[in-house]
């Protein structure tokens, strides 16, 4: 096998496998609020400091982490796809903290 073959199949390979890998989406929005400076506002009964992490106070299932100035980066559970044959179901346990509420419940008709 050649140089340039073997080369040629290395990146296939990562490609492929590279693409099996399912990740979060992550995103950021500033919450600062002047009666609050330098924290971060998700509502009125969250007020967060920078560095603090938690649960999104709106959502089953994300996590927030507030950053200085008062943005916030917010974090959804890594996609995953179901078992074969299955559907997927509702978070088992949306009162579990950030990421541990991602596990999820899923439906296979064929007992699988």
């Amino acid at each position: 096998m050649s140089h340039f073959s073997a080369t040629l199949l290395l990146c296939c390979a990562v490609v492929i496998l590279g693409s099996q890998c399912a990740q979060a989406d992550i995103a950021r929005a500033d919450f600062s609020n002047p009666t609050y400076p330098g924290k971060c506002v998700l509502d009125s009964n969250t007020v967060m400091s920078p560095g603090q992490k938690g649960k999104h106070p709106n959502h089953p299932c994300a996590g927030v982490t507030c950053m200085e100035g008062g943005l916030v980066e917010f974090k959804t559970c890594d996609a995953t796809a179901p078992p074969k044959g299955c559907k997927m179901r509702d978070f088992v346990n949306t009162k579990r903290s950030f990421p541990e509420c991602c596990e999820r419940s899923y439906h296979c008709p064929n007992g699988n």
